[in-house]
């Protein structure tokens, strides 16, 4: 092992891995180069925003039967999320990156340069490289840095990268140099296959990851001051449920990164912070939003709520008008070189695809979702289970739905839930077709009815056969339910 003296502040900084190239010194966040026999000082790195990981520099692990020691990571940061990564090295000398997104895990090692690449700008989420479908293409940037790394690497540094998956075989294409781009492959995992020693317990990940001033259980709004009725520190990214904002915390304080139009409360059966014992594990509802299919106005709203253990990472609740669902993102791709899935030994029959539209949102979230947002899903069946594959611009992800009964859902969190329409399912229909700007007029529906009767008629009319008085009949009705609406 080397040990580095750093230039800022003569702190001990040790470089573990021989291909390691940079460290960030510990104490004072400088970042140290090490350049043939000698060190630099290249800048202040910034500070690593806390967040849930239950990862940290020292972590060991076995992967494939090969032990693995955690030396540094870096947090990368798009519009609407962040993710880490981290560098490992192992005790035959092999260097890894353990990726961490919303709870999913990534093995992946460097597989040299794809001369046989696609250009990144041609790259949309389902395009195929090589056996591989793309799940995920972005840019992102550099948030901050801990421990040893083998790259230089600062605040602010560019990343444009594509992630390919096949089954649970992963495959990424790093454009940061430009092309050919460099090429990584693995496989996803669980945390718990990796059997790690010195993970950070529950009070540690809250302590670090709870730093807004005090032990907040609810946090006022910047933007409109309503009280957020459950605001887990854990989390960076929380919707207010009164204006709407996009509220990000930082390492010190919450500030809004975007504005909404004021949003009225939505009736729930379950409500944010509201805990459920579910199949022995204890979780807290952190967020919910509802949604409405953009294409058929006589579909109602469903309601999707996220749900957190620090264990075991997140779960959905999702309900609507046909009942409950349970419903986990998966980490494994199905197979879908064909118009229906393989997945689990099991052919998934293609039901439909449509467009879903957030019409309200609040809580806290591992993304940053706003009113708006705009999703096109394909579901696919198999018995009583069903995968939805929910597509953006700039990613797809699956989830696997089992379908619950409401009485489990009434034992999980042991009180009574109410038939949709104990909340006027329909006036919250209404309400959020207009919220989201849906042509959905009842009064000009009747008005077009009266004009196509009248159009209709006119002949008989014209005639003298005595249609003038049925017609001026139903014309009274229509216009009685127009002026009902």
């Amino acid at each position: 092992m080397f040990t580095a003296t750093c230039p800022s502040c003569g702190a001990k900084v040790p470089f573990k891995s021989p291909a390691s190239v940079m460290a960030v010194c510990e104490y004072c966040q400088t970042t140290v180069l090490k350049d043939a026999d000698s060190v630099k000082d290249i800048g202040k790195m910034a500070s690593i925003l806390e967040d849930y990981s239950p990862l940290q520099i020292g972590t060991t692990g076995l992967y494939q039967n090969q032990a693995f020691t955690v030396l540094g990571r870096i947090q990368l940061k798009y519009d609407d999320g962040l993710w880490n990564e981290w560098y490992t090295f192992f005790d035959n000398g092999k260097e890894g990156w353990l990726s961490e997104a919303s709870g999913q895990y990534v093995f992946s090692f460097a597989d040299g340069v794809a001369n046989d690449a696609p250009a990144f700008e041609s790259l949309r989420p389902l395009s195929k490289y090589r056996l591989y479908s793309a799940t995920d293409v972005r840019t992102a940037r550099c948030t901050g840095g801990q421990g040893e790394l083998p790259f230089k690497v600062g605040k602010g540094w560019k990343t444009q990268t594509a992630d390919f998956r096949i089954k649970d075989n992963f495959l990424t294409l790093d454009y940061s140099d430009g092309f050919p781009p460099q090429r990584y492959v693995g496989k996803a995992v669980e945390l718990n296959q990796l059997q790690c020693q010195l993970l950070r317990d529950q009070d540690a990940i809250h302590e670090s990851a709870g730093r807004i001033k005090g032990q907040m259980q609810a946090l006022d709004c910047p933007s409109c001051g309503t009280q957020i009725p459950y605001a887990n520190q854990e989390f960076k990214h929380i919707v207010c449920p009164a204006c709407s904002a996009n509220v990000e915390l930082t390492e010190s304080k919450a500030i809004v990164v975007e504005k909404h139009q004021q949003q009225s409360y939505k009736q729930t059966n379950l409500k944010l912070g509201d805990m459920g014992n579910i199949e022995g594990v204890q979780y807290t509802i952190i967020g919910l939003l509802q949604a409405a299919e953009m294409d058929d106005y006589s579909t109602m709203p469903w309601t999707e709520y996220l749900l957190y253990n620090a264990d075991k990472g997140f779960l959905w609740l999702v309900e609507s008008s046909e009942g409950w669902e349970k419903v986990k993102v998966l980490n494994e791709m199905p197979d879908n070189s064909s118009d229906n899935l393989r997945y689990q030994g099991k052919t998934w029959k293609k039901l439909w695809t449509y467009r879903a539209k957030v019409g309200y949102a609040a809580g806290a979230f591992n993304w940053r979702v706003k009113v708006g947002d705009i999703t096109e899903i394909t579901d696919y069946q198999a018995n009583e289970q069903k995968i939805s594959a929910e597509k953006t611009a700039q990613e797809v992800t699956w989830s696997l739905a089992q379908k619950v009964p409401k009485a489990l859902v009434e034992k999980w969190f042991n009180k009574t839930i109410f038939n949709p329409s104990a909340f006027n399912r329909q006036n919250q229909h209404d309400n959020m077709m207009r919220e989201m700007g849906f042509k959905y007029d009842k009064q000009q529906l009747s008005y077009f009815f009266i004009a196509i009767l009248w159009l209709i008629n006119m002949p008989l009319i014209a005639a003298g056969s005595g249609s003038f008085v049925l017609t001026g009949i139903a014309t009274i009705v229509l216009w009685i339910l127009a002026l009902g609406t």
